[in-house]
């Protein structure tokens, strides 16, 4: 199976997790496995069916680097998943056969279940899932187009959100990732775009409809953890922003350059629309209200003679759109107060800092050790939701040598509301008006510190139990301290 996105294909690596893209490429290796057998002969054939109902073993996931990733082939990063981490298997080798004629396809089905178990607005259990459907399409096997590819992927969402039934009012936290900006959609459209390679790979441009910050500010790391804070993009710096994550979609164009030294830079623009694709994902107009322009440079090294990865990157973005001030009038006086039109605020924007790294290798597999990460995000903007977040977190995958994809991983946020969304609650608040979206109190800031762990259960089955501790639900006091108990799991056929 080969990797698309130069984002993969950059990725560092320690020598055996090399070694396994190559294992990977082929059809595990099978007809090597099975004595004298000539590729395409049937006792080839009837090894494949027999390696596909068989558990993969550790050493067969060492050697293709299987993933501990939450958002398995959902992911752009990890989105070509080797075939000992699907439950299908090679379907018969028919997998294969397929992707060498330029065909590859995902199908991914998430559920994850949480209650409020202490704590928040009321006590009980929430349920909802995500199925996840992409195909990519190489355009150079089928049609001789060099370096051209295309992509396409949407999502069919369904259930509740524990946040808004049981936690607090506003749904500023999300305990459940699949529910994310909203469940229940028959089919969303989150990408559809062409992606040329050139100069061997060093310049991948992608033109079509995909969110805005697909491949920026991300990182799968995040997505170890349920909530929707980190996983997949910092919500402080994005939420109520047109620089969206899925399952929105919106028309734009990016490009990434790879000089070498496990260097990057890229950069994009993208439409700013009131659509964003719409309910289903399927409003393809161009009727932009402005454009974001988001940049990023990362260095993503190895270090050592351990192959300690890690991933580095600064970036940020800018929203040409117009948005209402919520405090200030035109004249500089509250709006509450003057009762006046609200300033208009011609340009936004953020930026932040990310940072992975492994610290200590427990074994050669892609993860396989002790990794830190960070992340902080600032907004530049008196209209976003949010202000400012930090994250940390450690992560400790592939601790036993028996359990190489398990992994451990601990996440702290803390995360303010807009300054200027809490002077005009505050306002109101002192004139004894009731406070917009339904809170009770000036909102300001709120904490998450969560644990999960990451149970390989079986070739292309994860389950991961969670617990998220939430101060300050709602970002106010109005509710007690919260304690949110579930679990995630994730399928890969």
């Amino acid at each position: 199976m080969r990797h698309r996105h130069v984002v993969a294909a950059s990725r560092s690596v320690a020598p055996a997790s090399a070694a396994g893209s190559a294992a990977a490429s082929e059809p595990l290796q099978l007809a090597a496995s099975s004595g004298n057998a000539k590729p395409g002969s049937f006792w080839n054939e009837m090894h494949v069916l027999t390696q596909d109902n068989a558990a993969s073993s550790s050493q067969q996931r060492e050697r293709v680097g299987v993933n501990a990733s939450a958002m398995g082939s959902a992911w752009p990063e990890v989105r070509v998943v080797p075939e000992l981490d699907r439950l299908l298997g090679s379907l018969g080798g028919w997998r294969q056969r397929l992707s060498d004629y330029g065909f590859d396809f995902t199908l991914t089905y998430m559920a994850e279940g949480m209650s409020n178990a202490v704590g928040g607005r009321r006590q009980g259990f929430d349920y909802s899932h995500q199925v996840v459907m992409g195909t990519d399409f190489d355009l150079e096997k089928m049609f001789g187009l060099k370096g051209l590819s295309f992509h396409m992927l949407g999502v069919q969402r369904a259930g509740r959100s524990v946040a808004t039934d049981y936690l607090e009012k506003t749904g500023l936290i999300q305990p459940q990732q699949d529910y994310g900006a909203g469940g229940n959609v028959l089919y969303k459209l989150v990408y559809m775009y062409f992606e040329e390679s050139l100069l061997n790979k060093k310049l991948v441009v992608d033109v079509g409809r995909m969110p805005a910050n697909i491949k920026f500010g991300t990182s799968y790391f995040g997505c170890y953890a349920l909530n929707s804070i980190i996983c997949a993009h910092p919500t402080a710096i994005s939420v109520s922003s047109k620089w969206r994550s899925w399952p929105f979609s919106q028309w734009g164009a990016m490009a990434r350059f790879n000089p070498g030294y496990h260097l990057y830079a890229q950069a994009g623009v993208f439409e700013a629309s009131a659509t964003e694709g719409g309910q289903a994902g399927f409003n393809f107009s161009f009727a932009p209200l402005g454009y974001v322009i988001p940049v990023e440079l990362g260095w993503e090294p190895a270090l050592g003679k351990d192959k300690l990865t890690g991933h580095y990157k600064i970036g940020g973005y800018f929203d040409t759109s117009d948005h209402p001030d919520p405090f200030t009038a035109i004249d500089g006086s509250p709006i509450l107060i003057s009762h006046k039109p609200a300033r208009i605020e011609h340009q936004r924007g953020a930026w932040y800092v990310g940072a992975d790294q492994m610290v200590w290798r427990f074994g050669p597999a892609k993860d396989q050790g002790l990794i830190l990460f960070g992340l902080a995000g600032w907004n530049e903007g008196s209209s976003l939701a949010g202000q400012t977040q930090y994250t940390a977190g450690i992560i400790s995958q592939g601790m036993f040598p028996s359990r190489i994809t398990d992994a451990v991983s601990l996440f702290w946020t803390w995360q303010s509301v807009n300054r200027k969304i809490t002077r005009l609650q505050e306002l109101e608040y002192d004139l004894g008006y009731p406070l917009k979206n339904g809170v009770t109190l000036p909102q300001s800031n709120f904490q998450v510190l969560e644990l999960t762990y990451t149970a390989f259960l079986t070739r292309g089955l994860k389950l991961l139990p969670d617990l998220q501790y939430i101060v300050h639900p709602d970002a106010t006091r109005s509710y007690p301290n919260a304690l949110e108990a579930g679990f995630r799991l994730l399928a890969q056929f």
